[in-house]
């Protein structure tokens, strides 16, 4: 046999190997998966858990108990999490978007660089929860419980936080650009370097926040004026 036939005859053998490993690993995580989902059915719940790089997209999940449940980079677009409770769950990277979160409980929940834009979490609380770096533009959090969670460096950009409860909260370098913060109580938050350019900060409480080098510019304040100071526009 010359070497290139049995070159050729290798790579073809090699090819198939390889193809129907990745095919036995697809099918035993689709297997995984579908246990999985038949067992939170069956129980309401999946505590402590291993999801991550899940696709859960569009499911209903609502009332389901994961709290502690590992979602790492899971999809979970469109999911309907309302009432559910993941608090302690870590979600990091994970893919919320247009999620329904309503009255979803996330405390403590970790989720550094989650996509959650757009997503409905009104009357959720999210007290102590990581959301460094998330995105969380258009979504509603309005009545929600947001008190010792960091929001360092996130995306809350045309965000509704009506009647939100910041307390404590840490939003330095936070993207605040036309959002709806509407009677929400920020005492004690930390918004240093924060843009808030076209805020509506009306009724808000700020007593003791810190607000070190926020960008003001066609910012509605508290008493109802318009602040402009760091507007780059004038």
């Amino acid at each position: 046999m010359k070497t290139t036939t049995k070159r050729l005859l290798f790579s073809t053998v090699l090819t198939l190997f390889l193809g129907f490993v990745a095919v036995s690993v697809i099918h035993k995580r689709y297997s995984v998966l579908a246990y999985t989902l038949v067992q939170i059915k069956a129980t309401g719940a999946c505590v402590s858990c291993s999801l991550a790089n899940f696709d859960l997209q569009h499911l209903d999940l609502s009332g389901v108990d994961l709290s502690g449940a590992n979602l790492t980079g899971a999809n979970l677009e469109a999911t309907d999490l309302s009432d559910a409770n993941l608090s302690g769950a870590i979600l990091t990277g994970a893919n919320l978007h247009k999620a329904i979160l309503h009255k979803a409980k996330l405390l403590g929940a970790e989720l550094s660089s989650a996509d959650l834009s757009g997503a409905y979490l009104a009357k959720s609380n999210l007290s102590g929860t990581h959301l460094t770096e998330a995105n969380l533009s258009g979504a509603d959090l309005s009545n929600g419980n947001l008190i010792d969670s960091n929001l360092t460096k996130a995306d809350l950009s045309y965000v509704n936080l009506y009647l939100t409860n910041l307390l404590r909260a840490n939003l330095t370098r936070t993207d605040l650009t036309n959002a709806n913060l509407l009677d929400a109580y920020l005492a004690e938050t930390i918004l240093d370097l924060t843009d808030l350019s076209g805020a509506n900060l009306s009724g808000v409480d700020l007593r003791g926040t810190t607000l070190h080098n926020v960008v003001f510019c066609q910012t509605k304040m508290p008493d109802g004026a318009v602040n402009n100071t760091r507007c780059p526009q004038l």
